[in-house]
C-alpha cells in the first residue's frame, strides 16, 4: 500500500507542477500471460488491466508517458482427457504495475520501448489436477521487474488501443527448473521463472 500511495503522490506533484504539459487518461484491456520456466507455453493466462496514464511531449515526435495500473498475470494449461493428458496446472497472480515509456510517433501510430516495476499484491494461487499448491521453498518475489515494446493507434481525439509485449528481466521466482524450452532468460542463465505478457488496451484521453 506505501508503494501504491508513493506512485500518486508522484503523478500528483508532476501534474500540479506543469498541469499543462500532461496530458492524462484511464486505461483498461486484458492481457495474455505465461510463465517462462514452468514447462508450459503459450499466453493462455487471460486476465484483467485497469488504470490511468499521464504523459508528456518532448518533442514534436517523441513523448514520455507513466503508467500505473492492476494487472492480473500467471499460467495457465488445461487437462485434455480425450488425448490422454490429465495434468493441469493454473497459477495466478496479481500486480500493481508501473511502466515508464518513451513514445514515438508516426501519423496515428505511436510506436513505446520502456521499463516497468510492479508490486506483487497478496499471495499468488497456484493449482495443478491434484489441488491447490503450497509454497514452502522458493517463495514469488515481492516485486516484478522487466522491459516492453508496444505499438498504438490513435483512433480519435478521445480512444486509442495499445499492443504490447513485455517480459520480466529477472525472475519471479528462483525457482530451479528442468525444463529449458522456452526463453532466452532460462537458456542463457537457467534462474528461475520470468513473467511474459501481451497487454491489449483502450486508452480514454481526458484532454479536451
Amino acid at each position: 500500500m506505501k508503494f501504491i500511495i508513493a506512485i500518486l503522490i508522484v503523478i500528483a506533484s508532476y501534474i500540479n507542477c506543469s498541469a499543462q504539459a500532461f496530458k492524462a487518461g484511464a486505461i483498461a484491456g486484458i492481457t495474455g500471460a505465461q510463465i517462462e520456466g514452468d514447462g508450459y507455453g503459450g499466453y493462455n493466462k487471460l486476465g484483467f488491466i485497469g488504470g490511468g496514464f499521464v504523459n508528456t511531449s518532448l518533442s514534436e515526435k517523441l513523448a514520455a508517458q507513466f503508467e500505473i495500473y492492476f494487472i492480473n498475470k500467471g499460467s495457465f494449461d488445461a487437462a485434455h482427457p480425450d488425448r490422454g493428458d490429465f495434468d493441469k496446472l493454473s497459477i495466478n497472480i496479481n500486480y500493481i504495475e508501473v511502466p515508464v515509456v518513451l513514445r514515438y510517433k508516426y501519423e496515428k501510430l505511436n510506436f513505446e520501448i520502456g521499463l516497468y516495476i510492479a508490486k506483487l499484491i497478496g499471495t499468488p494461487h497456484l493449482e495443478n489436477q491434484n489441488g491447490e499448491i503450497f509454497i514452502t521453498r522458493y517463495p514469488f518475489k515481492s516485486f516484478d521487474f522487466g522491459g516492453l515494446i508496444g505499438v498504438s493507434y490513435q483512433i480519435n481525439k478521445k480512444f486509442s488501443c495499445n499492443l504490447r509485449s513485455k517480459n520480466s528481466i529477472i525472475p519471479i521466482r528462483d525457482f530451479e527448473n528442468s525444463d529449458q524450452q522456452i526463453g532466452i532468460f532460462n537458456q542463457l542463465f537457467s534462474r528461475g521463472w520470468y513473467n511474459v505478457d501481451l497487454n491489449f488496451t483502450v486508452r480514454y484521453h481526458f484532454e479536451k
